[in-house]
């Protein structure tokens, strides 16, 4: 399973990297305005991203708290690029709230781990 999972990670991240090149060269022939390719370019690639992200961190083993705060930032990408593709609605809105909290709070718990480790440098 771990072999067939780092394998889903390395299709989806190359996929991802292809959306980043259409969306580049999409872009750029359209000097950035804003086109249905760009916005599903950019929504695959968040999408794709966080698959690869999750099949990583599903084929690691470590304890089940570690593996569960970095599945949920994948999740969060996905959600990410899957509002893309809907209309503005509750549904949306609640999405976004949810990308906003599990960015946040990851990136907390990051920081106090970090400050709960390192020790204050005195001069």
């Amino acid at each position: 399973m771990t072999r067939l999972l780092r394998w889903l990670s390395a299709i989806f991240f190359i996929c991802a990297l292809g959306g980043i090149v259409t969306l580049l060269i999409f872009d750029t022939l359209n000097g950035l305005r804003p086109t249905f390719i760009h916005q599903r370019a950019g929504a695959l690639s968040f999408i794709l991203i966080g698959c690869s992200y999750i099949s990583l961190q599903l084929s690691v083993r470590r304890r089940w708290d570690e593996t569960l705060k970095k599945v949920l930032l994948g999740v969060a990408f996905l959600f990410w690029g899957g509002e893309q593709f809907l209309p503005s609605s509750p549904l949306v809105t609640a999405m976004d709230t949810m990308v906003v909290v599990i960015f946040v709070a990851d990136l907390s718990l990051i920081i106090v781990e970090h400050l709960k480790r390192t020790r204050p440098e005195t001069s």
